[in-house]
């Protein structure tokens, strides 16, 4: 029974329309015997036994459904595939669309996301913050370049006496150039505790698409620790995708 585990999302449905590639870009090969997406399974190994994942797949997701049930298997994790409702879009409504498999905590990561240096210990910690009382949590890095801030999800952090942790005070996705100033970090993964998901959800999903907030604003983001891993690398881009497979710096 793998009921009362923690789940681990994995959004993979995105149309991957930036690289205009002829696979999804979490099984492009970036070393002998690597995708991108293994980078991802990486930092779930060392919990498998606490943990169960939850893909959500799209169309034409075989080969990402194929490698995920290989590698699941070996790790001993267990998989749950889900389809994404098209009423849903994005990474948000990935995490929306499988609901009924969110976890006492739940923690939300992206397959295109690599870290510069391996973090073991990341989704365990995350997961923890959460369980430990926490509604939400981030794994984050720090970051002062605009034009990074300016489009990705974007966070400002505030470490203040009594915290062991730097809480967030303010939020983001894809603020623009205009706005860019006001943050300091971007955001690598998150988790939610199952009772807070649907009011942290409604923020993200909401920003995701540019829509207005209700009445509370960013308010259950606000005071969210922030576990700090380091700089990654977002591969949308083809830039970032050839310094990947090549092992070359931006």
């Amino acid at each position: 029974m793998t009921s009362g585990r923690d789940t681990v999302v994995l959004p993979c449905a995105g149309a991957g329309s930036r690289l205009s590639l002829p696979i999804a870009k979490e099984v492009v090969p970036i070393g002998p015997g690597r995708v991108a997406l293994d980078h991802t399974l990486d930092l779930l190994s060392p919990h498998a036994d606490r943990l169960r994942l939850v893909a959500v797949l799209g169309p034409g997701r075989e080969a990402t459904a194929r490698h995920l049930t290989a590698r699941c298997a070996k790790l001993g994790l267990p998989l749950a595939i889900c389809a994404q409702d098209a009423k849903l879009p994005e990474s948000t409504g990935a995490v929306l669309s499988c609901e009924a498999w969110w976890g006492p905590a739940t923690a939300v990561l992206l397959p295109d996301q690599i870290l510069s240096t391996p973090a073991p210990h990341a989704v365990g910690n995350l997961l923890d913050l959460v369980g430990a009382g926490h509604r939400v949590a981030f794994l984050t890095a720090a970051e002062n370049d605009p034009q990074r801030l300016a489009v990705d999800g974007a966070l400002r952090l505030e470490s203040t006496a009594g915290h062991a942790w730097p809480q967030v005070k303010d939020f983001a996705d894809k603020p623009g150039l205009e706005q860019a100033g006001r943050f300091d970090a971007v955001w690598f993964g998150y988790a939610f505790a199952r009772g807070h998901g649907r009011a942290v959800l409604d923020v993200l999903h909401r920003a995701t698409l540019c829509q207005p907030f209700g009445p509370e604003g960013i308010a259950p983001l606000l005071g969210a620790p922030a576990l700090d891993v380091g700089p990654f690398t977002d591969l949308g881009t083809w830039p970032s995708l050839a310094a990947t497979i090549t092992g070359s710096a931006l």
